[in-house]
């Protein structure tokens, strides 16, 4: 269920690996690390959210869809996004290696939303942040 979008994007990181695999952050009071949502790919949380709000996001974010054998959403520099649920704000990141050994990590989006709960069979991204 949609709330409300705020793209504030913002480069966070852009630097050598060694340093972005220890990186943290913060972001509206919340503390963050790459290791938070590096196995949550956009294309996840289709299963999660309803086609309208995904859609909006998608549109808002102005992702791009790469169809390969897997599907993968790119930014706007060609890197992949990935997601974040916590505190049900709907967080979204793009990371990759830009060019050899530079990374770089940009805040998208957050999405304030308040999430039905999932259904048994479908696993809701990124909950381990919370164990």
């Amino acid at each position: 269920m949609y709330k409300k979008i705020e793209i504030n994007r913002k480069k966070i990181f852009d630097g050598k690996e060694e340093d972005f695999l220890k990186l943290s952050f913060e972001i509206n009071n919340e503390n963050f690390k790459i290791s938070d949502f590096y196995n949550n790919p956009l294309r996840d949380i289709e299963k999660i959210i309803n086609k309208t709000d995904f859609d909006l996001i998608i549109k808002e974010g102005k992702f791009k869809l790469k169809n390969s054998f897997i599907k993968t959403y790119l930014s706007q520099e060609g890197l992949e996004v990935y997601y974040l649920i916590k505190n049900d704000n709907i967080y979204l990141f793009s990371f990759g290696e830009f060019q050899p050994t530079r990374y770089m990590l940009f805040f998208e989006m957050l999405e304030t939303t308040k999430l039905e709960d999932p259904k048994p069979d479908k696993p809701r991204g990124g909950w381990s942040v919370f164990d």
